[in-house]
């Protein structure tokens, strides 16, 4: 029977990748005295817009993967001089609040000691350690949809003091009805309702037809110049 758990454990590891990059090589100068000052394991902690966990123990080797990344990929940590291992890694855009996250001690998966803060996955009963983590910017290629019910938030970054217009489906591809507000330097914004439905759109700036450079849903019209798409879902 231990001889299976180890076979199932091995296959296990065999279905991620390990990622061996150096915990200490970041460019902050704030991240890498925290990292190889750190004494003692703790609960995890945000430095400069990394994630820091650690791990103290006889350990031949800890790793960490993530549920947003599918739990595929198995990030290494690093002995400090203190004996701590530790391991920065980018805080992830998007919206979600709390980071889910296993350990590997050698080869076995688990939650994380330091961290008191657990939760069983419903479907596995297998318990995951959670990550606070701070507000993030949602305006990020691969994060941004400009689509929510009832409308969209159009945003667009470019110089200062520029004007800015949305044209699309929705306004007969009018370059001056709808003009987005610039809410700080060189960054334009823009609500508008719209019906549930698919919208087309592109952004007007300097006087050039542009797709939303954050919108990864492309179609290129009959001219085949790119439109950026949309869809709106209806109001509960």
């Amino acid at each position: 029977m231990k001889i299976r758990s180890i076979l199932a454990v091995a296959c296990a590891l065999c279905l991620v990748t390990v990622r061996g990059a150096s915990a200490f090589d970041v460019t902050s100068v704030n991240l890498h005295l925290y990292l190889s000052g750190l004494k003692a394991a703790r609960a995890p902690v945000v430095v400069e817009e990394y994630l820091v966990l650690s791990a103290s123990g006889p350990y031949r080797y800890v790793g960490a993967a993530f549920s947003y990344e599918g739990w595929r990929t198995v990030h290494s940590f690093e002995i400090n001089r203190y004996g701590v291992f530790v391991l920065a890694v980018p805080i992830p855009y998007g919206e979600s609040a709390t980071a889910r996250y296993r350990l590997v001690l050698d080869g076995l998966w688990a939650a994380d000691p330091s961290n008191p803060m657990i939760e069983r996955d419903p479907s596995t009963g297998a318990a995951m350690s959670l990550a606070t983590l701070p507000d993030r910017p949602r305006t990020v290629l691969g994060v941004w949809d400009p689509a929510g019910e009832g409308g969209a938030s159009f945003y667009f970054e470019g110089a200062p003091g520029q004007r800015v217009t949305v044209a699309g489906s929705f306004n007969g591809w009018d370059p001056f009805i709808h003009e987005l507000e610039e809410t700080s330097p060189g960054r334009y914004e823009l609500r508008l309702d719209l019906p549930p439905g698919e919208h087309y759109y592109v952004f007007v700036y300097r006087g050039e037809r542009v797709a939303d450079p954050l919108n990864q849903r492309l179609l290129y019209g009959k001219d085949g110049r790119p439109v950026s798409s949309l869809t709106i879902t209806a109001s509960r």
